[in-house]
């Protein structure tokens, strides 16, 4: 009730800024409150600046004010428009403040707005993959080659999936394992982890004339695909397909499981019953000439050459059945023959 015409002034003409319907064109809502709020301000406005208030704020009731200079007596009245700010000027502080409360209780949060964004770019891509797909499928001419893209894109992602599938499968394991305090050593079943490889990795055995994956058959035969050691994830998932499961750098495929290291593949175990997978190991060096047996010493090559492909492999393991050869060093240092699973044709 003690301000001044110039202050009241002031503050109705920040008020009218604020409040201003022409503010929320886009905004139904905030443009009707404006107009309820700006209707109060008038009122107030009108009331502050009426005869009656004005006589309250008589100099009878307010402050003293000082005595005029003898050169001030004869200049003219201060216009209050001047100290009023004008309309183009930038908006004072409190003006923002006000908007900006506004704003923040009417919009949506910004993490709606991006998966609004988000789900519709990838409601447009599937929407032009569905019409391009139509377009190529019914054309006779162009129905084989995008079948056969569709497919290598299908594998594609599947191969995608399944490394990230191993990659948290393996931080989430980790994670556990810091987490926890060992107890001992158990044995884990095959559907969750298996024993690592061993450690003392050789050379991976490659066959003579051909990729490490495929086996070079005779003449107009054609070639077969086969798991073996040094192919990457997405070949191993080219050839077999999806996993059941996965731990870490391991992939389980019923009670067979594929280990892998540094991206490679490092070793297996195989099922034959559940899951009889192709596997295969060439000599990596030429056998021993005239060669019926190994014994202590003898190289994996040799062990290769004899036995066959092993359904157990790791760097100082092979297993035939129930039957084990040791290495060292890449060379025999061992076994333990089951005789009522695969015989061992070493030197007795």
């Amino acid at each position: 009730m003690h301000a001044s015409a110039a202050r009241i002034e002031n503050s109705y003409q920040m008020l009218v800024k604020v409040w201003h319907p022409d503010r929320f064109q886009t905004d139904p809502k905030m443009r009707l409150a404006a107009e309820e709020k700006l209707k109060e301000i008038n009122v107030a406005h009108e009331f502050l600046i009426s005869p009656a208030s004005a006589q309250d704020r008589s100099p009878a009731t307010s402050r003293p004010k000082p005595p005029e200079a003898p050169e001030e007596r004869f200049k003219a009245p201060a216009d209050t428009a001047s100290v009023v700010p004008d309309v183009e000027e930038p908006e004072p502080d409190e003006v923002r403040r006000i908007l900006k409360r506004q704003r923040k209780k009417r919009s949506l949060p910004r993490f709606l707005l991006n998966a609004g964004f988000a789900v519709g770019a990838i409601a447009t891509v599937a929407l032009l993959w569905l019409v391009i797909d139509s377009i190529l499928s019914s054309n006779p001419r162009t129905a084989g080659a995008w079948d056969q893209h569709k497919a290598e894109v299908s594998r594609a992602f599947q191969s995608n999936m399944a490394r990230l599938w191993a990659n948290a499968a393996d931080n989430l394991h980790n994670q556990k394992d810091q987490n926890s305090t060992p107890v001992g050593e158990l044995p884990a079943p095959p559907s969750t982890s298996a024993p690592a490889p061993e450690s003392s990795a050789s050379a991976a055995p490659r066959p003579v004339g051909g990729p490490p994956h495929i086996k070079v058959s005779g003449p107009g035969q054609g070639a077969l695909p086969y798991v073996t050691s040094g192919l990457t994830p997405t070949e191993v998932l080219a050839i077999l397909g999806n996993p059941t499961s996965s731990s870490g750098e391991k992939m389980f495929y019923e009670a067979s499981e594929i280990d892998f290291r540094n991206g490679r593949v490092a070793g297996w175990r195989i099922d034959p019953k559940t899951a009889p997978i192709r596997v295969k190991l060439w000599p990596d060096t030429a056998p021993t000439p005239g060669l019926s047996y190994f014994t202590i010493g003898s190289s994996k090559s040799d062990v290769i050459e004899l036995q066959g492909t092993p359904t157990l492999f790791s760097d100082n393991k092979f297993g035939y059945g129930n039957s084990v050869v040791l290495f060292q060093n890449d060379r025999v240092s061992g076994w333990n023959e089951d005789p009522g699973s695969v015989r061992l044709r070493v030197a007795h």
